[in-house]
């Protein structure tokens, strides 16, 4: 409720004017999609007429739908002229505990992918989360024993914002300091997940 100015005539200047209130964005407003600025790797990649019979081919359809449809705080770029080495940033939403940070994912496209996984770890800095390890492993299923061909660079990505937006705490995984030491990005055929949730 907005009352008139003092200026205003004797008759208005009793009433009040009602003014109907714009909602304020809450923290799960999403902003308007921006179209995706392609770099000029991904450009040049995506450009080639890749046959279906190249082992680049699937990457390149990946790489495309990505650049078209971007989920909400996900963007890639190639890294450098390596086709097969992507980095995707995640910038984090307002309503999580991670708000306003931004990390970046290595994704590296084995020879026989999709019949195996991507190598997936964070670059420095790494969020403080109880499946990320601190040289930048995540605990994560779908990068191990639960992967299918199906699946996309795209999708676990997606899970991995999905779990940092879940967050209630940081916390280091429990066997961070006996792990920690060990290079990033290798197979997890043999790990052990933690909980259901990774």
């Amino acid at each position: 409720v907005v009352k008139k100015d003092k200026e205003a005539p004797a008759a208005a200047a009793a009433e009040e004017v009602v003014v109907p209130q714009q909602s304020k964005p809450t923290a799960t407003t999403t902003k308007p999609k921006q179209p995706a600025k392609t770099d000029a790797a991904s450009k040049k990649f995506l450009s080639n007429n890749l046959k279906s019979s190249n082992p680049n081919y699937r990457i390149q359809r990946e790489l495309k739908e990505f650049l078209k449809s971007p989920p909400p705080g996900l963007s890639v770029k190639i890294s450098g002229k390596n086709v097969r080495l992507w980095v995707i940033t995640l910038s984090m939403p307002d309503n999580s505990i991670y708000a306003g940070d931004k990390y970046k994912l290595r994704v590296q496209f084995p020879n026989d992918y999709p019949t195996s996984p991507p190598s997936v770890f964070f670059l420095n800095p790494t969020p403080r989360h109880e499946h990320v390890y601190t040289n930048g492993d995540i605990c994560l299923s779908l990068l191990g024993k639960d992967w299918r061909p199906i699946m996309t660079a795209q999708s676990i990505a997606q899970a991995i914002f999905s779990i940092l937006c879940g967050a209630q705490r940081k916390s280091l995984p429990m066997d961070n300091a006996r792990h920690a030491g060990n290079k990033p990005g290798q197979k997890q055929d043999d790990w052990v997940y933690h909980d259901d949730n990774c």
